[in-house]
């Protein structure tokens, strides 16, 4: 049980998230693909709502203390809303929440979190989510199927590694 907990903590990670905790429940601790991929799912699926939670009330805690934390959010969400809108801009107002604008950018963040690769995970893809703007629940479902595609991916190709490796 100590190393089924030790693979859910390692894919809680901000770092390591499922790439580690798949490489180390199959490669130290010697679980099934299938047990290293549920464990890191979950592990990864745990942090996402508390993330998003966490980065609103950060930022309107610093917002409205610190002047400067104020004037640079401002001006961050301003300036990615202006670089980014016209990326949106053929599938609806973005203004509008349940937009097509909105869908697209869940879909783009799922892509990034799918992709196995370092900073790419669920904790980069909770602030992208943030920063962007993209509603709450959008962003609750694309970082989960995120999670669990990265997890996915990262079992095949760690099995396979070790299979290689090893025989």
């Amino acid at each position: 049980m100590q190393q089924e907990i030790i693979t859910v903590l390692l894919a809680m990670s901000p770092t390591l998230e499922a790439h580690g905790a798949i490489a180390t429940a199959i490669g130290l601790f010697h679980f099934s693909a299938t047990k290293a991929f549920l464990l890191s799912t979950l592990g990864t699926s745990l942090l996402i709502v508390p993330l998003l939670l966490f980065w609103h009330f950060l930022a309107e805690f610093f917002m409205q203390r610190i002047y400067f934390v104020n004037r640079f959010l401002t001006w961050l969400f301003s300036y990615t809303k202006a670089r980014h809108t016209h990326h949106f801009a053929a599938f609806g107002e973005s203004d509008v929440e349940g937009s097509k604008a909105d869908f697209w950018k869940a879909f783009a963040l799922y892509v990034f979190v799918a992709i196995p690769g370092p900073f790419t995970g669920v904790w980069a893809g909770t602030v992208a989510a943030f920063v962007f703007g993209i509603p709450f629940w959008y962003s609750v479902v694309a970082l989960f199927l995120g999670a669990i595609s990265v997890a996915l991916i990262d079992a095949l190709i760690i099995t396979g590694f070790f299979k290689i490796i090893f025989g």
